[in-house]
């Protein structure tokens, strides 16, 4: 019996990395992205990096309270702007219903082993495929100017370490012994938390790279294809219609926070809503042997200054601004800030005039966990909604769906 033909659309992280697991395991599989090259959205400057320790999602305890105070600070770390409250009123009471101690915790402890399980899948096919993409497995570093902004996370690491997660409690001595570039503000530090197992790696390349050995197992990649709608036969999905042409075979939907558009063609809804980041990329060469060591976080700013390569790239914040991806200079000034603020030394050292500034929207689901299902039409599958974690969590996803595709298709 032959394997069925399957359709991934969206060529971001979650798409290519589906569409490899699909043709790696045996099965036909042809991508569909509507932009002329892949990984141009959430996935093309994010962050950069693959982080099992920061699974919590952004629904916590307390969340309703800074969402509310967002309303008029526009220096917020995650903003909400007045205009969207109506279209994230439906999305939102869920948003906020996940936001008790008992379901974010679930919600966390569910996302860690997602995460671990696809860091060492990313790994795995690193080494396996021997690919390039600026990756460094030196760990990241938490930092904190108090120890009482350090206890919350500190709990949640302690949590995590029940589930294999591994980290080490720092003093402000041994947190500028793992990163000497911040000695000049040593007496800010009162701690940090270091997870040894963390990494960094540039997403884009890593698709890139990822997409070119589906194609030598045969994939079928159409760039500038916009899929524009689903075929539904006889109750189930069989294919699509692109440039009015139909396609056929089951659809792996992975499209970020256009997911909900193409389902709710079918009459179906998925509670992705996008948040919008920003990073800043800068060429780093001029500083030699002074190139910081690991990734900084500062987990009161929701912000980093990751080594990326030859650069370094500052990331964070997060908006909720509909589908707006125009660049406010105030967001690019607090990462600008960041880096100046935690790495006083190097600032004159780098040339900020020709940084790029980005910004890209993450898919979010309401429930703070990806969405990895078959959905309520035969035929059709979804695996959206990765929110902040789209890169940690691509290869351990890509992995969940194919293994629901195999169990559906040919349960022993």
């Amino acid at each position: 019996m032959s394997k069925p033909r399957f359709i991934v659309v969206g060529g971001g992280l979650i798409g290519v990395t589906t569409l490899y697991e699909l043709v790696s395991r045996g099965y036909d599989a042809a991508l569909f992205e509507a932009e002329e090259d892949l990984a141009l959205g959430a996935s093309f400057a994010n962050g950069g990096m693959l982080t099992p320790s920061m699974p919590d999602p952004w629904n916590g305890p307390g969340v309703a309270r800074h969402l509310f105070a967002s309303l008029f600070d526009p220096r917020s770390s995650m903003k909400l702007h007045l205009s969207q409250v109506p279209s994230l009123f439906s999305w939102g009471l869920k948003f906020l219903a996940g936001s008790g101690r008992a379901r974010h915790e679930a919600a966390t402890l569910a996302n860690y082993r997602l995460c671990a399980r696809s860091l060492d899948r990313t790994r795995a096919l690193t080494k396996e495929l021997g690919l390039e993409f600026d990756q460094s497995d030196r760990g990241t570093l938490k930092v904190f100017e108090s120890e009482a902004a350090m206890a919350g996370p500190l709990a949640l690491a302690q949590r995590l370490a029940q589930e294999e997660l591994r980290f080490e409690k720092l003093d402000a001595a041994a947190t500028v012994a793992r990163e000497p570039l911040l000695a000049p503000i040593a007496d800010r530090i009162a701690g940090a938390l270091y997870f040894p197992d963390d990494g960094v790696g540039d997403a884009r390349k890593f698709v890139l790279a990822l997409a070119e050995k589906a194609r030598e197992l045969g994939a079928a990649i159409n760039l500038g294809a916009r899929v524009n709608d689903l075929i539904l036969r006889e109750g189930r999905i069989c294919g699509i219609v692109q440039d009015g042409k139909e396609h056929l075979g089951e659809v792996v939907l992975c499209t970020g926070v256009w997911s909900p558009e193409l389902a709710a063609q079918l009459g179906q809804s998925i509670p992705v809503k996008p948040a919008k980041g920003y990073s800043l990329s800068v060429d780093a060469r001029a500083l030699g042997n002074r190139m910081p060591r690991v990734p900084v976080i500062d987990d009161a700013m929701h912000a980093a200054v990751v080594p990326l390569g030859d650069r370094l790239r500052f990331v964070g914040t997060a908006e909720f601004a509909g589908f707006n991806q125009e660049i406010d200079q105030v967001r690019i000034d607090n990462l600008i800030s960041l880096f100046e603020r935690l790495y006083p030394d190097l600032e004159g050292s780098i040339d900020l005039s020709d940084a790029k500034p980005w910004t890209g929207l993450r898919p979010m689901s309401a429930s703070g966990q990806p969405i990895i299902r078959q959905s309520a039409k035969e035929g059709l599958w979804l695996n959206c909604g990765h929110g902040h974690l789209g890169w940690t969590m691509a290869c351990g996803s890509a992995e969940q769906i194919v293994d629901l595709i195999y169990e559906k298709a040919y349960r022993p």
